[in-house]
């Protein structure tokens, strides 16, 4: 019974904490959300602000564009247009022609005028629409000389309350955006009881530690104990989400669960005291031995004999049967427990897997759309399918090789799969890979191997961009080589013949990022990454060592093999 108690409470513990990272999820990704759409308010803001009717102060026709504006993009906005001293020129939320105040609140319009920057402001009481609101500014394009003005946008603050909804996974949830000084912004539930209310002082207190996110315990505004998570937008925005689990959703099914299993306990306990009561009356010492028999544990040692002998046929006809049915049970709840085992790893590397798979995913969707290929559709097309297309080779090269890791080489061909057996103009390989003979190849494990193969890719792909495969007569040497006594590898790239490099370029891409930061990141801490922009041709040296696999990965590994009967046993990619 304790044993059970003492289960149901690591499981809730356990849940416990996979709630609290499932609120930090909730929390970081309605955050990603809330800074896309003040992003997405703040450029339809910046491009009003360019419009020519402004530039050439006809207000008229200027106030017609923000009300078209308005009612396109952000229904139950306004559009104020205010000068250096807060003196509102426009108000679509006022008639036309109407006397119009100067503006009371001025902290977020002193910003963007000493910085020249869009930025979001807190809240504050808006005066001429009466209501709490929050204003995005923008700096208005004017000629030399000509006074400053700045254009703002109040969203209506529901807004965001739709923003919490779709991202709120399930209705007891507490979910809340605020500002800097922790004012609600929006709330789910009871938007009307506290928007415009501080947050909690126990979240108050972690927020103004500066920290990017976090999770505590605390109390919601309605006295409810929950457990919180939050997470900082950074700036132009400055804004913060908390997302909060009530800790009733988490005891409540543990406690059920405890009751539940004392009850049983319970009765099944009374049930064998009536039992054994009733068979001690007749034949004690034959019963009594096979209850000992059929109550000792499976690790407990069965008797030598097959048979025991206790004074009625029955009793040792039973007594046989439960041996050998103890015997089976034994066999089978090993083999369970071992296949039991066996499928939480699997399925928790799985798990592992597909998550990394779509973090990577959005991360190259997100980074592809950032630099310059994301300024045209079908560049973007080109330049992340050619991404996807090379963590879709490395997936590939690990499912031939059952997900156990592949030779450097057989890496190195799978990155450069695409481009290996093309000519130049000279009738010469583009790229001519070396592979050293004098050590066989390591083997590689699946994680290094994708981010490998990616940076492999970006490598070739800046080659003919920008490097020697931009033109006919210039070819890439690529070279793997292994040192048996330090245990690393090294993948060498010189690109010969190509326009001369005019040195370190100051936009640093996606590519070069990839390769500084993410690569040297997933080959381990002892991985180093050196560029150089040489002028006869970019070189890159990857050095790093392999990993073992790990236990889950092993596990994956020996389940792959054992249910694909048409793949080896020691499955290798070896160099040819």
């Amino acid at each position: 019974m304790a044993l059970n108690l003492a289960l149901v409470y690591i499981g809730y513990r356990n849940g416990r904490q996979q709630a609290g990272q499932e609120a930090l999820n909730v929390a970081r990704g309605l955050a990603l959300a809330l800074e896309g759409e003040l992003r997405g308010r703040t450029l339809a803001l910046e491009v009003l602000a360019a419009s020519r009717a402004l530039a050439s102060d006809d207000l008229d026709t200027f106030r017609s564009q923000a009300e078209n504006l308005v009612a396109r993009q952000a229904p139950g906005a306004n559009i104020l247009l205010l000068q250096e001293d807060g003196q509102q020129l426009m108000n679509t939320a006022a008639p036309r022609g109407a006397p119009l105040p100067s503006r009371a609140y001025m902290v977020n319009h002193q910003r963007v005028l000493a910085t020249g920057q869009s930025s979001t402001s807190d809240v504050y009481f808006g005066v001429v629409v009466r209501r709490p609101v929050v204003a995005i500014d923008v700096l208005v394009p004017r000629k030399e000389g000509a006074p400053p003005l700045v254009l703002t946008l109040n969203p209506p603050l529901d807004a965001f309350d739709a923003l919490i909804r779709r991202q709120q996974p399930d209705a007891g949830w507490i979910v809340a955006i605020f500002d800097r000084t922790g004012l609600r912004v929006a709330r789910a539930p009871d938007p009307d009881r506290f928007v415009g209310q501080p947050i909690t002082a126990d979240l108050m207190e972690h927020w103004v530690s500066g920290a990017p996110d976090g999770r505590l315990d605390a109390v919601s505004a309605d006295g409810t104990r929950v457990l919180t998570a939050f997470a900082r937008l950074p700036e132009p925005y400055g804004w913060g989400v908390a997302a909060a689990v009530p800790e009733a959703t988490l005891t409540r099914p543990a406690l059920l669960t405890a009751v539940t299993l004392l009850a049983i306990e319970l009765s099944v306990l009374a049930l064998g005291i009536f039992l054994a009561r009733r068979i001690a009356r007749g034949v004690l010492r034959p019963i009594t031995d096979l209850l000992r028999l059929a109550a000792s544990p499976d690790e407990a040692a069965l008797p030598t004999s097959s048979r025991v002998r206790g004074g009625l046929p029955e009793a040792d006809r039973l007594a046989e049967a439960l041996m050998t049915a103890a015997r089976h049970r034994r066999t089978a709840t090993a083999s369970l427990l071992d296949s039991e085992r066996r499928l939480r790893l699997v399925v928790a590397e799985l798990n592992h897997r597909a998550k990394n798979a779509l973090a990577t995913v959005q991360s190259l969707a997100m980074q592809t759309a950032r630099g310059t290929a994301g300024s045209s559709p079908d560049e973007f097309v080109k330049a992340f399918t050619g991404r996807l297309q090379s963590l879709a080779r490395a997936h590939d090269l690990l499912t031939t090789v059952a997900w156990e890791g592949a030779a450097l080489d057989a890496v190195v061909r799978s990155g450069l799969a695409p481009w290996l057996g093309q000519t130049g103009a000279d009738q010469g390989l583009r790229f001519e890979l070396k592979v050293s003979a004098s050590s066989p190849m390591p083997q590689i494990p699946p994680g290094q191997v994708q981010a490998l193969v990616m940076g492999l890719h970006e490598l070739a792909v800046n080659a003919i961009k920008h490097g020697a495969l931009s033109v006919p007569e210039g070819h890439v040497e690529v070279s793997c080589t292994a040192d048996p006594a330090s245990r690393t590898a090294t993948v060498a790239w010189r690109e010969v013949g190509g326009p001369p490099v005019l040195g370190v370029p100051v936009r640093r891409g996606f590519g070069l990022r990839l390769l500084e930061r993410a690569l040297a990141h997933d080959l381990g801490a002892s991985a180093k990454i050196v560029v150089e922009f040489e002028r006869e041709g970019l070189r890159a040296t990857i050095t790093f060592t392999p990993r073992p696999l790990s236990p889950m990965e092993a596990t994956f590994q020996d389940d792959v093999v054992k249910h694909s009967p048409g793949l080896p046993e020691a499955a290798r990619l070896s160099a040819p």
